[in-house]
């Protein structure tokens, strides 16, 4: 990663990518726990899907998160030649960020409100 520009893209698209890995993990995890003898497994109370649903939305939360937390600094606190630059793929970071943090959400919400395995 030697060009800065490559280093502000791969980070531009790091959200969405995560998103979008929480949605196949979610959809894996639905789907495996609904085809086997995990059905009726309850882990803390919750149906075993809906728990590794809440598992991988925390961790990619998190990852999302912290994303959001090192743009705004680079947001907030960007000096040197191509401070401007800098500056605009920090503000479309955190933008995806927050669409990428709402969809995940969107993504989880029907596990916990519908009855998962649900024939």
């Amino acid at each position: 990663m030697g060009s800065p520009t490559l280093s502000r893209l791969l980070t531009l698209v790091s959200a969405p990518l995560i998103w979008f890995g929480h949605f196949v993990v979610c959809y894996a995890i639905v789907a495996l726990a609904c085809a086997s003898p995990l059905r009726e497994q309850r882990i803390l109370g919750l149906h075993a899907a809906q728990f590794g649903v809440a598992l991988a939305t925390l961790i990619a939360g998190a990852l999302i998160l912290l994303i959001t937390v090192l743009r705004w600094r680079r947001w907030r606190h960007q000096s040197g030649p191509d401070a401007e630059i800098s500056r605009f793929f920090a503000v479309n970071t955190l933008l995806l960020c927050a669409i990428s943090l709402m969809a995940m959400l969107w993504v989880a919400f029907p596990t916990f409100i519908l009855p998962p395995c649900a024939s």
